[in-house]
């Protein structure tokens, strides 16, 4: 509050004039008005000595300057009369560079500067502040939201490099799958009735089998000149004339469980039951939801598709990784079977 030198009423902190008998309100330069609450504090207070706001900025350690622009001033306090001269504010002031901050309730807003070679004014002029912020810059550090930018950027960092270890974890493991020298835990009961040194590798539930079938289509049409005879009734001449072409579809055969072992590849379907010998597969083509099989004695390319919906976990180095079963992982894993038989 403000009180009035004529009748000794006390006005608000922005007043000009007293509202009991309408004085001119003059503004001790020797008192320091406190933004908060009003208070007239001694002007070299820190503190308000009313309701304990900062009224500025200092720094508890005298070997380091307060200043968070030039990190070698002091900033000294002064009360200002406001815009249009109505009300006041404290502006802090820094004895080296001319830095000004306006005292905004809490916070400190950097207005002005003599000098703007500085980087700190570059980065922060015109930014409203904490009294906290502003002690973390001016001893090297940064703002809450430049923080926080430093952190979204760190996390991003962390997370783009944690898929790349997650991709060379999965690569060197389909590696090592293609060379027999890893292999898929499963703790899943064989469907299948196993033979002699046979062992369940991988089972993949809710596989599509599908296989080229042809499909024969018919293609006819009328050749001739047309004439009208009368209203309605027209003459054709010439004939229709037929062909036949044929083309391949992919069909759907059954649907069932894939079983490797280290010895065979086992579909077992509700109305198809195929086991294949993996000495007998001639080529594999991987695709992103399953694989494409070629075998002695089968003309037609076997499909099974669906097992990216099985997943698989492993473990290195503490990391733990799952990953679907696409195509490429699939034929790793026939592959290094086949290379432990031969």
């Amino acid at each position: 509050m403000v009180t009035c030198s004529n009748c000794g009423t006390e006005n608000p902190v922005n007043a000009k004039f007293c509202e009991e008998c309408g004085a001119k309100l003059e503004i001790d330069d020797n008192k320091m008005i406190c933004p908060q609450c009003g208070y007239n504090n001694p002007v070299n207070a820190k503190y308000c000595l009313d309701c304990g706001l900062k009224l500025s900025i200092d720094n508890d350690d005298n070997d380091k300057p307060d200043c968070p622009v030039c990190k070698t001033g002091s900033l000294n306090s002064s009360i200002h009369k406001g815009a249009l001269g109505l009300g006041t504010k404290t502006i802090l002031k820094c004895d080296n560079c001319g830095a000004e901050f306006e005292v905004k309730g809490d916070k400190y807003k950097l207005n002005h500067i003599s000098n703007s070679k500085y980087e700190n004014w570059m980065k922060y002029h015109g930014k409203t502040l904490t009294i906290d912020e502003w002690a973390r810059i001016a001893g090297g550090g940064v703002s809450d939201a430049e923080q926080n930018k430093i952190n979204e950027i760190k996390r991003q960092n962390e997370i783009k490099e944690a898929e790349i270890v997650k991709k060379r974890d999965i690569n060197e493991f389909i590696n090592g799958l293609q060379k027999g020298s890893a292999k898929i835990n499963t703790n899943e009961q064989s469907p299948v009735i196993l033979k002699r040194n046979e062992n369940t590798s991988l089972i993949m539930h809710n596989i599509t089998l599908r296989e080229p079938r042809a499909v024969r289509q018919t293609v006819g049409g009328y050749g001739g000149p047309t004439f009208r005879v009368a209203k309605g009734v027209n003459f054709r001449l010439g004939g229709v004339a037929a062909r036949s072409e044929s083309h391949e579809e992919l069909r759907n055969i059954d649907m069932g469980t894939l079983v490797l072992t280290n010895k065979r590849l086992i579909f077992i379907g509700s109305k198809r039951t195929t086991n294949i010998d993996l000495t007998k597969i001639i080529a594999i083509e991987p695709y992103k939801d399953g694989i494409g099989s070629q075998r002695e004695n089968k003309q037609k390319t076997e499909y099974f598709t669906g097992s990216d919906k099985t997943t698989i976990t492993i473990n290195k180095n503490g990391r733990r990784t799952t990953f679907p079963v696409n195509g490429v992982v699939l034929k790793a894993a026939i592959m290094g079977n086949i290379a432990k038989i031969t």
